[in-house]
Protein backbone atom coordinates (compact mmCIF):
# COMPACT_ATOMS: atom_id res chain seq x y z
CA UNK A 1 0.00 0.00 0.00
CA UNK A 2 2.58 2.24 0.88
CA UNK A 3 4.67 1.50 -2.39
CA UNK A 4 1.18 2.45 -4.21
CA UNK A 5 0.74 5.63 -2.47
CA UNK A 6 4.62 6.60 -3.17
CA UNK A 7 4.37 5.87 -7.22
CA UNK A 8 0.64 7.72 -7.39
CA UNK A 9 2.42 10.46 -4.89
CA UNK A 10 5.32 10.44 -7.91
CA UNK A 11 2.50 10.76 -10.89
CA UNK A 12 0.80 13.52 -8.86
CA UNK A 13 4.44 15.21 -8.96
CA UNK A 14 5.38 14.55 -12.94
CA UNK A 15 1.84 15.50 -14.21
CA UNK A 16 2.06 18.97 -12.00
CA UNK A 17 5.70 19.40 -13.46
CA UNK A 18 4.70 18.82 -17.22
CA UNK A 19 1.33 21.10 -16.40
CA UNK A 20 3.51 23.87 -15.43
CA UNK A 21 5.94 23.40 -18.14
CA UNK A 22 3.31 23.79 -20.62
CA UNK A 23 1.40 26.82 -18.62
CA UNK A 24 5.29 28.04 -18.80
CA UNK A 25 5.86 28.01 -22.95
CA UNK A 26 2.46 29.35 -23.52
CA UNK A 27 3.50 32.14 -21.85
CA UNK A 28 6.61 32.55 -23.27
CA UNK A 29 4.89 32.09 -26.88
CA UNK A 30 1.99 35.27 -25.55
CA UNK A 31 4.95 36.78 -24.23
CA UNK A 32 6.95 37.06 -27.34
CA UNK A 33 4.34 37.10 -29.86
CA UNK A 34 2.45 40.30 -28.48
CA UNK A 35 5.46 42.63 -27.84
CA UNK A 36 4.88 45.80 -28.69
CA UNK A 37 1.43 44.83 -30.41
CA UNK A 38 -1.85 46.48 -29.15
CA UNK A 39 -4.23 43.82 -29.61
CA UNK A 40 -7.46 42.29 -27.09
CA UNK A 41 -6.85 38.38 -26.79
CA UNK A 42 -8.32 36.22 -24.46
CA UNK A 43 -7.09 33.02 -24.27
CA UNK A 44 -8.33 29.46 -22.36
CA UNK A 45 -6.75 25.85 -22.68
CA UNK A 46 -7.30 23.00 -20.56
CA UNK A 47 -7.08 19.57 -20.54
CA UNK A 48 -9.82 17.12 -21.49
CA UNK A 49 -7.53 14.26 -20.62
CA UNK A 50 -6.30 14.90 -17.26
CA UNK A 51 -7.58 17.64 -14.50
CA UNK A 52 -4.64 18.89 -13.77
CA UNK A 53 -3.94 21.61 -16.92
CA UNK A 54 -5.28 24.82 -17.28
CA UNK A 55 -3.71 27.95 -19.17
CA UNK A 56 -5.95 31.35 -19.58
CA UNK A 57 -5.57 34.85 -20.00
CA UNK A 58 -8.09 37.38 -20.27
CA UNK A 59 -10.37 34.44 -20.20
CA UNK A 60 -13.43 36.23 -19.27
CA UNK A 61 -13.20 39.60 -21.51
CA UNK A 62 -15.84 39.17 -24.06
CA UNK A 63 -14.53 39.88 -27.51
CA UNK A 64 -16.25 39.24 -31.25
CA UNK A 65 -16.35 35.97 -31.83
CA UNK A 66 -16.44 36.33 -35.86
CA UNK A 67 -17.26 32.65 -37.36
CA UNK A 68 -16.39 31.28 -34.20
CA UNK A 69 -20.49 32.15 -33.48
CA UNK A 70 -20.92 29.11 -35.72
CA UNK A 71 -20.03 26.49 -32.42
CA UNK A 72 -22.74 28.03 -30.66
CA UNK A 73 -25.31 27.74 -33.62
CA UNK A 74 -24.33 24.58 -34.62
CA UNK A 75 -23.56 22.83 -31.20
CA UNK A 76 -27.03 23.91 -30.15
CA UNK A 77 -28.51 22.74 -33.47
CA UNK A 78 -26.85 19.04 -32.24
CA UNK A 79 -28.39 19.27 -28.58
CA UNK A 80 -31.89 20.54 -30.13
CA UNK A 81 -32.48 18.84 -33.44
CA UNK A 82 -30.19 16.27 -32.82
CA UNK A 83 -28.14 15.14 -35.68
CA UNK A 84 -30.29 12.80 -37.71
CA UNK A 85 -33.26 16.17 -37.85
CA UNK A 86 -34.02 17.22 -42.02
CA UNK A 87 -35.27 19.87 -43.03
CA UNK A 88 -38.62 19.48 -45.30
CA UNK A 89 -39.31 21.33 -48.15
CA UNK A 90 -43.36 20.75 -49.12
CA UNK A 91 -45.04 20.78 -52.50
CA UNK A 92 -49.09 21.03 -51.65
CA UNK A 93 -52.25 21.24 -53.40
CA UNK A 94 -55.85 23.06 -52.88
CA UNK A 95 -56.92 21.55 -55.59
CA UNK A 96 -57.49 17.87 -57.19
CA UNK A 97 -56.04 16.26 -60.17
CA UNK A 98 -58.16 14.72 -63.27
CA UNK A 99 -57.20 12.92 -66.65
CA UNK A 100 -53.62 14.79 -65.71
CA UNK A 101 -54.78 17.82 -64.95
CA UNK A 102 -54.12 19.71 -61.58
CA UNK A 103 -57.39 22.21 -61.40
CA UNK A 104 -56.18 24.50 -58.72
CA UNK A 105 -52.94 25.89 -57.15
CA UNK A 106 -49.47 24.47 -56.63
CA UNK A 107 -47.51 25.30 -53.23
CA UNK A 108 -43.63 25.29 -53.03
CA UNK A 109 -43.73 25.14 -49.06
CA UNK A 110 -40.07 26.17 -47.65
CA UNK A 111 -38.92 24.61 -44.10
CA UNK A 112 -35.73 26.68 -44.57
CA UNK A 113 -33.71 24.02 -45.85
CA UNK A 114 -30.09 25.93 -46.74
CA UNK A 115 -29.14 22.77 -48.93
CA UNK A 116 -31.97 23.05 -51.36
CA UNK A 117 -30.62 22.57 -55.25
CA UNK A 118 -31.94 23.27 -58.59
CA UNK A 119 -31.26 19.53 -58.63
CA UNK A 120 -33.71 19.19 -56.10
CA UNK A 121 -36.61 21.10 -57.66
CA UNK A 122 -35.83 19.02 -60.74
CA UNK A 123 -36.51 16.06 -58.55
CA UNK A 124 -39.42 17.25 -57.06
CA UNK A 125 -40.94 17.89 -60.60
CA UNK A 126 -39.90 14.39 -61.88
CA UNK A 127 -41.98 13.45 -58.91
CA UNK A 128 -45.02 15.39 -59.88
CA UNK A 129 -45.15 14.04 -63.39
CA UNK A 130 -44.89 10.03 -61.73
CA UNK A 131 -48.13 10.78 -60.11
CA UNK A 132 -49.61 11.92 -63.38
CA UNK A 133 -49.89 15.55 -63.48
CA UNK A 134 -49.42 17.34 -67.07
CA UNK A 135 -51.24 20.65 -66.91
CA UNK A 136 -51.27 23.14 -63.90
CA UNK A 137 -54.91 24.88 -63.77
CA UNK A 138 -53.87 27.31 -61.66
CA UNK A 139 -50.98 29.45 -60.05
CA UNK A 140 -47.42 28.33 -58.74
CA UNK A 141 -47.25 29.84 -55.14
CA UNK A 142 -43.97 29.64 -52.98
CA UNK A 143 -43.75 29.99 -48.96
CA UNK A 144 -40.69 31.09 -47.13
CA UNK A 145 -43.24 32.04 -43.91
CA UNK A 146 -40.80 29.04 -42.19
CA UNK A 147 -38.61 32.27 -41.19
CA UNK A 148 -40.55 35.29 -39.78
CA UNK A 149 -38.17 37.00 -41.29
CA UNK A 150 -35.80 37.39 -44.81
CA UNK A 151 -32.96 39.42 -45.48
CA UNK A 152 -29.41 40.28 -43.85
CA UNK A 153 -28.58 40.59 -40.37
CA UNK A 154 -27.91 42.86 -37.74
CA UNK A 155 -24.27 44.58 -38.04
CA UNK A 156 -23.36 42.93 -41.16
CA UNK A 157 -21.15 45.11 -43.49
CA UNK A 158 -22.97 46.41 -45.93
CA UNK A 159 -20.05 47.06 -47.96
CA UNK A 160 -19.93 43.07 -48.30
CA UNK A 161 -24.10 42.98 -49.63
CA UNK A 162 -22.85 42.44 -53.37
CA UNK A 163 -21.38 39.19 -52.19
CA UNK A 164 -22.62 35.59 -52.12
CA UNK A 165 -20.74 35.21 -48.62
CA UNK A 166 -23.93 37.82 -47.07
CA UNK A 167 -26.45 35.97 -49.02
CA UNK A 168 -29.71 37.04 -47.38
CA UNK A 169 -31.18 33.96 -45.40
CA UNK A 170 -35.25 32.87 -46.12
CA UNK A 171 -37.81 30.40 -45.19
CA UNK A 172 -37.59 29.48 -48.98
CA UNK A 173 -34.18 29.54 -50.59
CA UNK A 174 -32.09 28.11 -53.49
CA UNK A 175 -28.61 27.12 -54.41
CA UNK A 176 -27.79 28.91 -51.33
CA UNK A 177 -29.77 32.71 -52.53
CA UNK A 178 -26.49 32.94 -54.59
CA UNK A 179 -27.39 33.33 -58.39
CA UNK A 180 -24.71 32.34 -61.75
CA UNK A 181 -24.60 34.37 -64.09
CA UNK A 182 -22.19 32.90 -67.19
CA UNK A 183 -21.44 35.41 -69.92
CA UNK A 184 -20.58 33.82 -73.49
CA UNK A 185 -19.01 36.20 -76.09
CA UNK A 186 -18.82 35.06 -79.54
CA UNK A 187 -17.85 36.94 -82.85
CA UNK A 188 -20.74 38.72 -83.12
CA UNK A 189 -22.81 38.10 -80.31
CA UNK A 190 -23.14 37.79 -76.34
CA UNK A 191 -25.18 35.05 -74.83
CA UNK A 192 -26.18 34.56 -71.33
CA UNK A 193 -27.13 31.49 -69.18
CA UNK A 194 -28.56 31.78 -65.30
CA UNK A 195 -27.58 29.24 -62.85
CA UNK A 196 -30.27 28.15 -61.71
CA UNK A 197 -32.73 29.02 -64.15
CA UNK A 198 -35.22 31.00 -63.31
CA UNK A 199 -37.88 33.81 -64.18
CA UNK A 200 -37.06 36.33 -62.38
CA UNK A 201 -33.72 38.04 -63.40
CA UNK A 202 -33.94 39.75 -66.99
CA UNK A 203 -30.74 40.64 -68.46
CA UNK A 204 -30.20 43.82 -69.66
CA UNK A 205 -26.89 43.20 -72.20
CA UNK A 206 -25.33 46.06 -73.84
CA UNK A 207 -21.77 44.58 -73.47
CA UNK A 208 -20.41 45.17 -76.81
CA UNK A 209 -17.78 42.48 -78.92
CA UNK A 210 -14.69 44.35 -79.79
CA UNK A 211 -10.57 43.83 -81.09
CA UNK A 212 -9.98 45.47 -78.14
CA UNK A 213 -10.62 44.13 -74.43
CA UNK A 214 -11.57 47.16 -72.29
CA UNK A 215 -13.28 45.47 -69.46
CA UNK A 216 -17.21 44.94 -68.33
CA UNK A 217 -18.78 46.04 -65.46
CA UNK A 218 -22.00 45.03 -63.69
CA UNK A 219 -25.15 46.53 -62.18
CA UNK A 220 -28.17 45.04 -60.08
CA UNK A 221 -30.98 46.98 -60.11
CA UNK A 222 -33.94 44.93 -58.34
CA UNK A 223 -34.64 41.73 -60.95
CA UNK A 224 -32.94 43.53 -63.70
CA UNK A 225 -29.15 42.48 -64.24
CA UNK A 226 -26.75 45.15 -66.30
CA UNK A 227 -24.00 44.55 -68.16
CA UNK A 228 -21.77 46.57 -70.00
CA UNK A 229 -18.27 47.28 -71.64
CA UNK A 230 -16.63 45.87 -74.57
CA UNK A 231 -14.73 42.46 -74.66
CA UNK A 232 -13.21 40.02 -77.43
CA UNK A 233 -14.41 37.60 -78.70
CA UNK A 234 -14.13 34.24 -77.27
CA UNK A 235 -14.03 35.10 -73.80
CA UNK A 236 -16.06 33.89 -70.77
CA UNK A 237 -16.74 34.60 -67.47
CA UNK A 238 -18.72 34.24 -64.45
CA UNK A 239 -20.56 36.62 -62.12
CA UNK A 240 -21.77 35.29 -58.69
CA UNK A 241 -24.93 37.71 -57.36
CA UNK A 242 -26.54 37.46 -54.12
CA UNK A 243 -30.50 37.22 -54.54
CA UNK A 244 -32.34 39.92 -52.95
CA UNK A 245 -35.56 38.37 -53.00
CA UNK A 246 -35.16 34.61 -52.16
CA UNK A 247 -38.53 32.96 -51.69
CA UNK A 248 -40.04 34.67 -55.01
CA UNK A 249 -36.42 33.83 -56.98
CA UNK A 250 -37.47 30.36 -55.50
CA UNK A 251 -40.53 30.11 -56.88
CA UNK A 252 -39.79 31.53 -59.93
CA UNK A 253 -36.80 28.68 -60.77
CA UNK A 254 -39.38 26.04 -59.45
CA UNK A 255 -41.94 27.50 -62.44
CA UNK A 256 -39.17 27.78 -65.10
CA UNK A 257 -38.05 23.62 -64.18
CA UNK A 258 -41.70 22.91 -64.50
CA UNK A 259 -42.26 24.65 -67.76
CA UNK A 260 -38.99 23.15 -69.33
CA UNK A 261 -39.95 19.77 -68.06
CA UNK A 262 -43.20 19.81 -70.14
CA UNK A 263 -45.71 20.73 -66.90
CA UNK A 264 -48.38 23.75 -68.88
CA UNK A 265 -48.74 26.08 -66.32
CA UNK A 266 -51.64 28.18 -67.04
CA UNK A 267 -51.19 30.54 -64.40
CA UNK A 268 -48.07 33.14 -62.99
CA UNK A 269 -46.31 32.66 -60.11
CA UNK A 270 -46.40 34.41 -56.55
CA UNK A 271 -45.52 34.14 -53.27
CA UNK A 272 -47.97 34.13 -50.41
CA UNK A 273 -48.52 31.93 -47.00
CA UNK A 274 -50.12 28.64 -47.46
CA UNK A 275 -53.68 27.80 -46.24
CA UNK A 276 -54.04 25.42 -44.08
CA UNK A 277 -55.63 21.81 -44.73
CA UNK A 278 -53.83 21.64 -48.41
CA UNK A 279 -53.27 18.04 -49.57
CA UNK A 280 -49.17 17.14 -49.64
CA UNK A 281 -48.08 16.01 -52.98
CA UNK A 282 -44.00 15.73 -52.63
CA UNK A 283 -41.97 15.92 -49.38
CA UNK A 284 -38.73 16.74 -50.11
CA UNK A 285 -36.09 15.97 -47.66
CA UNK A 286 -32.51 17.06 -46.82
CA UNK A 287 -29.23 15.91 -46.10
CA UNK A 288 -29.30 15.13 -41.91
CA UNK A 289 -28.37 18.17 -39.72
CA UNK A 290 -25.10 16.17 -38.92
CA UNK A 291 -23.94 16.19 -42.90
CA UNK A 292 -24.88 20.39 -42.88
CA UNK A 293 -23.15 21.27 -39.91
CA UNK A 294 -20.26 19.38 -42.05
CA UNK A 295 -20.31 22.20 -44.67
CA UNK A 296 -21.56 24.75 -42.02
CA UNK A 297 -18.31 24.54 -39.82
CA UNK A 298 -15.40 23.34 -41.99
CA UNK A 299 -16.01 25.86 -44.83
CA UNK A 300 -17.35 28.23 -42.46
CA UNK A 301 -20.62 28.56 -44.65
CA UNK A 302 -22.12 31.52 -43.50
CA UNK A 303 -25.45 30.82 -45.00
CA UNK A 304 -25.93 27.56 -43.47
CA UNK A 305 -25.09 28.97 -40.12
CA UNK A 306 -27.73 31.54 -40.50
CA UNK A 307 -31.00 29.06 -41.64
CA UNK A 308 -29.98 26.65 -39.01
CA UNK A 309 -29.46 29.39 -36.61
CA UNK A 310 -33.55 30.67 -37.73
CA UNK A 311 -34.69 26.69 -37.75
CA UNK A 312 -33.65 26.53 -34.02
CA UNK A 313 -35.92 29.91 -32.86
CA UNK A 314 -38.85 28.38 -35.32
CA UNK A 315 -38.21 25.01 -33.93
CA UNK A 316 -38.23 25.47 -30.31
CA UNK A 317 -40.26 28.60 -30.06
CA UNK A 318 -42.72 28.69 -33.42
CA UNK A 319 -41.08 31.69 -34.28
CA UNK A 320 -37.83 32.16 -36.88
CA UNK A 321 -36.23 35.12 -36.65
CA UNK A 322 -32.80 36.38 -34.62
CA UNK A 323 -34.27 37.29 -31.53
CA UNK A 324 -36.17 34.15 -30.79
CA UNK A 325 -33.06 31.78 -32.04
CA UNK A 326 -30.73 33.75 -29.88
CA UNK A 327 -32.84 33.10 -27.16
CA UNK A 328 -32.82 29.26 -27.96
CA UNK A 329 -28.85 29.56 -28.16
CA UNK A 330 -28.79 31.04 -24.78
CA UNK A 331 -30.87 29.21 -22.85
CA UNK A 332 -28.99 26.15 -23.98
CA UNK A 333 -26.05 27.47 -22.87
CA UNK A 334 -27.21 28.61 -19.83
CA UNK A 335 -28.61 24.82 -19.19
CA UNK A 336 -24.96 23.60 -20.01
CA UNK A 337 -23.66 25.45 -17.27
CA UNK A 338 -21.90 28.31 -19.52
CA UNK A 339 -22.03 32.00 -17.88
CA UNK A 340 -24.44 33.70 -20.34
CA UNK A 341 -23.38 36.80 -18.73
CA UNK A 342 -20.82 38.31 -21.15
CA UNK A 343 -22.75 36.64 -24.46
CA UNK A 344 -24.49 38.82 -26.96
CA UNK A 345 -25.97 37.11 -29.71
CA UNK A 346 -26.92 39.32 -33.19
CA UNK A 347 -26.60 36.47 -36.07
CA UNK A 348 -25.95 32.58 -36.32
CA UNK A 349 -22.96 33.07 -38.68
CA UNK A 350 -20.59 35.45 -36.88
CA UNK A 351 -20.93 38.15 -39.11
CA UNK A 352 -22.47 41.00 -37.27
CA UNK A 353 -19.98 42.74 -34.98
CA UNK A 354 -22.31 42.99 -32.20
CA UNK A 355 -21.85 39.42 -31.63
CA UNK A 356 -19.82 38.98 -28.50
CA UNK A 357 -18.46 35.61 -26.74
CA UNK A 358 -14.91 34.99 -24.20
CA UNK A 359 -12.65 32.23 -24.57
CA UNK A 360 -14.02 30.41 -21.12
CA UNK A 361 -17.29 30.29 -22.70
CA UNK A 362 -16.44 28.86 -26.18
CA UNK A 363 -13.81 26.40 -23.82
CA UNK A 364 -16.68 25.26 -21.73
CA UNK A 365 -18.97 24.86 -24.66
CA UNK A 366 -16.35 22.60 -26.97
CA UNK A 367 -15.56 20.43 -23.36
CA UNK A 368 -19.49 19.96 -22.86
CA UNK A 369 -20.06 18.40 -26.57
CA UNK A 370 -17.11 16.26 -25.86
CA UNK A 371 -19.11 14.72 -23.24
CA UNK A 372 -22.35 14.18 -25.26
CA UNK A 373 -23.09 11.65 -27.96
CA UNK A 374 -23.00 14.00 -30.38
CA UNK A 375 -18.75 14.81 -29.94
CA UNK A 376 -18.22 12.81 -33.16
CA UNK A 377 -20.96 14.72 -35.60
CA UNK A 378 -19.60 17.80 -34.19
CA UNK A 379 -15.51 17.06 -33.96
CA UNK A 380 -15.91 15.96 -37.27
CA UNK A 381 -17.49 18.81 -38.70
CA UNK A 382 -14.88 20.87 -37.45
CA UNK A 383 -11.82 22.24 -40.27
CA UNK A 384 -8.51 19.33 -39.77
CA UNK A 385 -4.75 21.16 -39.95
CA UNK A 386 -3.69 20.60 -43.16
CA UNK A 387 -6.59 18.61 -44.64
CA UNK A 388 -9.72 20.56 -45.46
CA UNK A 389 -11.82 23.57 -44.87
CA UNK A 390 -10.29 26.70 -43.66
CA UNK A 391 -7.54 25.15 -42.10
CA UNK A 392 -6.30 23.07 -45.44
CA UNK A 393 -3.19 25.57 -45.64
CA UNK A 394 -2.11 25.75 -42.28
CA UNK A 395 -0.56 24.09 -39.19
CA UNK A 396 1.13 21.46 -42.04
CA UNK A 397 3.07 20.68 -39.43
CA UNK A 398 1.27 19.20 -37.18
CA UNK A 399 -1.01 17.83 -39.62
CA UNK A 400 -4.44 16.13 -38.61
CA UNK A 401 -3.81 17.13 -35.07
CA UNK A 402 -5.76 20.18 -35.11
CA UNK A 403 -9.68 20.16 -35.11
CA UNK A 404 -11.01 23.70 -34.81
CA UNK A 405 -13.04 26.64 -36.05
CA UNK A 406 -11.58 29.68 -37.67
CA UNK A 407 -13.32 33.14 -37.03
CA UNK A 408 -12.27 35.97 -39.48
CA UNK A 409 -14.05 39.69 -40.45
CA UNK A 410 -11.91 42.67 -40.20
CA UNK A 411 -9.42 43.19 -37.27
CA UNK A 412 -10.35 40.29 -35.95
CA UNK A 413 -8.66 36.11 -36.30
CA UNK A 414 -9.94 33.56 -34.26
CA UNK A 415 -9.64 29.81 -33.63
CA UNK A 416 -11.52 27.18 -31.49
CA UNK A 417 -11.15 23.49 -31.50
CA UNK A 418 -9.08 20.47 -29.86
CA UNK A 419 -5.86 19.54 -30.13
CA UNK A 420 -4.14 15.47 -30.30
CA UNK A 421 -1.02 15.76 -28.35
CA UNK A 422 1.70 13.19 -29.24
CA UNK A 423 1.16 11.75 -25.84
CA UNK A 424 -2.46 11.12 -26.65
CA UNK A 425 -3.89 14.10 -24.18
CA UNK A 426 -6.48 15.60 -26.43
CA UNK A 427 -6.82 19.88 -25.55
CA UNK A 428 -9.40 22.02 -26.01
CA UNK A 429 -8.44 25.36 -26.67
CA UNK A 430 -10.23 28.71 -27.83
CA UNK A 431 -7.56 31.94 -28.83
CA UNK A 432 -9.39 35.13 -29.62
CA UNK A 433 -7.57 37.99 -31.08
CA UNK A 434 -9.69 41.79 -31.86
CA UNK A 435 -8.06 44.92 -32.76
CA UNK A 436 -5.83 43.67 -34.86
CA UNK A 437 -3.50 45.67 -37.42
CA UNK A 438 -2.66 42.44 -39.37
CA UNK A 439 -3.64 38.77 -39.30
CA UNK A 440 0.41 37.56 -39.24
CA UNK A 441 -0.07 38.46 -35.06
CA UNK A 442 -3.01 36.22 -34.09
CA UNK A 443 -1.86 33.40 -36.71
CA UNK A 444 1.48 33.04 -35.14
CA UNK A 445 -0.23 32.66 -31.71
CA UNK A 446 -2.48 30.54 -33.00
CA UNK A 447 0.35 27.82 -35.00
CA UNK A 448 2.99 28.46 -32.02
CA UNK A 449 0.49 27.40 -29.12
CA UNK A 450 -1.27 24.30 -30.72
CA UNK A 451 2.20 23.27 -32.12
CA UNK A 452 3.13 23.58 -28.28
CA UNK A 453 0.02 21.74 -27.48
CA UNK A 454 0.29 19.07 -30.31
CA UNK A 455 4.07 18.15 -29.49
CA UNK A 456 3.17 16.86 -25.76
Amino acid sequence: MKLKAFIFSLLLIFYSVLANTVKDDIQIIVNDVLKDHDVKVGIYVESLTKDNFKFFLNHQMPLIPASNQKILTTSTALLKLTPDYRFKTLVLTDGYIKDGVLFGNLYLKGGGDPSLTEEDLKSIVKQLKEIGIKKIDGNVVGDGSFFSEEGRGYGWPEKDFDYCFTAPFSGLSLNENCLTVKVFVGSKKVSVEFYPENSYYQVVNTLKVSKHHTGYSVKVEGNKIYISGSVKAGTQFEISIPVKNPAIFTTSAFYTILKNSGIQVKGRYFIENTPSNLKTLVTHYSIPLKDIIKKTNKNSDNFYAEQIFRTLGREIFGKGDSETSARVVLNTLREIGVNINNIRIYDGSGLSRYNLITAESLVKILSYIYNTPYFFDFYHSLAISGVDGTLKHRFYEIKGKVYAKTGYIKGVKNLSGYVLSKSGEVYVFSILTNDLKSTEVANKLQEKICSTLAER
